[in-house]
């Protein structure tokens, strides 16, 4: 019996999967974060040696996976296996060009590296993505030959680099499939861009949304989750699917619409998951500017959502929507600033509140505030103005850094930060970011999408007006 035990558990020990390692160096990294590494859902860090080094040890890592690599302000995809030794080098300064990998594993990883800089970040991509091509003449079909030819053009990449340095085959085909549904997402992004900006083109030719059969959307329930990568492809899809239920942009008040958008969506995704997230995303997403549609929908998705997670979330923000509008109340809140002082809506009566909901991560954010912040808070230094900047999303340690890196501290302004478990974002239907909310001095909703700052005069124009009560 112990033999039997003992071989037991030596067969057990035998089966674990080997540790994969992840080590590099980091050429000119800025000192004082954390390497971060998500694979398989679980988070692994390690610290950067004063010389640029760290090595990450990645256990029960039982099957080949996607993973994502962050340092700073810098991100990579990986692809990793059980057993795997790469070596990731880079020079910080110019991240995506350098980066490379060598040892067990390099092979993907490379890949996914070179293929990122010639599509995405490379200075050659702007002129292959069809995103960056569009105009305002631009016709459906010469948009479909945009993407077509991308596709194309990342399609036989990833061949070409299978023939010089063979990729396994489920990463291959993970590549595809992702190359696909950006594909798709291209295409029904298009519709929006020719809504804003060329709005007397007349409707869609009849057949533009052919292509959505040829989408490979029977492989979204594995494909999603796997590595931020994928599930990126995945949300992108969906969130521009709305463009094919609502090509006008516009949800109108009709009870029977939602009814219809049930039907179409789940004919053309095939999945009453997808159905009932898309219809999630889609009402939410009306919520700030139709409230009206959004309302004569609400019946329809209770009775056919099969998901009840999505039915409680969007019953609390139709519920918390409705409560908001011109002229009502804000939500109050009580954050800390930078210092720990606890600051409440309350203790701004008598300023006009200028909210800017925003997060270190957030590359638009941070645009806002490094280039055009400064100079509309010193428009209004000595009057009865406060910016209001609510942090979200970010790390104390870290978010107070970025204050006094940016320079981002002044006399009329106040920064808060949302705690991991508060709900101020979700009390305003932050949705996205950054977002700017205007407050009057008695602490009203005046405008729940404020100019922008980098808007300039209209942003001014706006704030003059609070101040003056109109």
């Amino acid at each position: 019996m112990l033999l039997s035990l003992f071989l037991l558990l030596g067969g057990l020990a035998a089966a674990a999967p080997p540790a994969t390692v992840l080590s590099g160096h980091l050429a000119h990294a800025p000192a004082g974060d954390s390497v971060r590494v998500l694979a398989a859902g679980r988070r692994y860090a390690a610290a950067l040696s004063a010389t640029g080094d760290f090595k990450l040890t990645i256990k029960n890592l039982a099957a080949p996976a996607p993973a994502d690599f962050r340092y700073a302000r810098q991100h990579a995809p990986l692809y990793l296996e059980p057993g795997d030794d790469v070596r990731l080098t880079v020079d910080f300064a110019d991240f995506d060009q350098t980066l490379k990998y060598s040892g067990r594993g390099a092979g993907p990883n490379n890949y996914l590296a070179r293929a990122s800089w010639r599509f995405r970040y490379g200075p050659a991509a702007d002129t292959l993505r069809p995103e960056a091509r569009l105009t305002p003449a631009t016709t459906p079909a010469e948009m479909r030959r945009l993407a077509d030819e991308f596709r194309a053009r990342q399609l036989a990449f990833l061949e070409e680099y299978n023939k010089a340095t063979p990729l396994p085959a489920a990463f291959r085909h993970e590549q595809a499939v992702g190359i696909a549904l950006a594909w798709g997402a291209q295409l029904l992004d298009y519709v929006g861009y020719r809504r804003a900006h060329a709005p007397g083109a007349g409707p869609l030719p009849a057949g533009y949304f052919d292509f959505l059969a040829a989408l490979p959307l029977a492989e979204i329930p594995g494909y999603d989750g796997r590595g931020q990568a994928n599930s990126g492809y995945v949300g992108q899809l969906l969130l521009s699917y709305q463009q094919r239920l609502l090509p006008t942009g516009q949800l109108d008040a009709d009870p029977a619409t939602a009814a219809r958008l049930y039907a179409l969506a789940g004919t053309e995704l095939g999945s009453p998951a997808l159905r009932d997230r898309v219809l999630f995303l889609l009402l939410s997403g009306q919520l700030d500017e139709n409230l009206p549609g959004v309302l004569a929908a609400y019946p329809t998705f209770k009775r056919l959502n099969q998901d009840s997670s999505y039915a409680r979330n969007l019953h609390a923000i139709v519920g918390k929507r409705a409560r908001l509008g011109v002229g009502q109340p804000a939500p109050a809140f009580a954050l800390q600033d930078h210092t720990g002082r606890t600051v409440t809506l309350a203790d701004l009566r008598g300023k006009v509140v200028y909210l800017d909901f925003w997060g270190s991560w957030c590359p638009p954010c941070m645009k806002e505030l490094n280039e055009y912040s400064h100079a509309l808070k010193k428009q209004f230094e000595g009057r009865d103005v406060v910016f209001v900047y609510i942090s979200v999303g970010d790390a104390e340690e870290k978010w107070q850094k970025v204050l006094v890196a940016r320079n981002l501290l002044s006399a009329n302004a106040i920064h808060l930060r949302q705690p991991k478990d508060g709900q101020t974002a979700f009390d305003y239907q932050i949705n996205t970011f950054p977002t700017y909310w205007l407050l009057d001095k008695a602490g009203r909703i005046v405008d729940m999408q404020a100019p922008r700052p980098s808007e300039g005069t209209r942003a001014a124009a706006a704030i003059e007006q609070a101040l003056v009560g109109r």
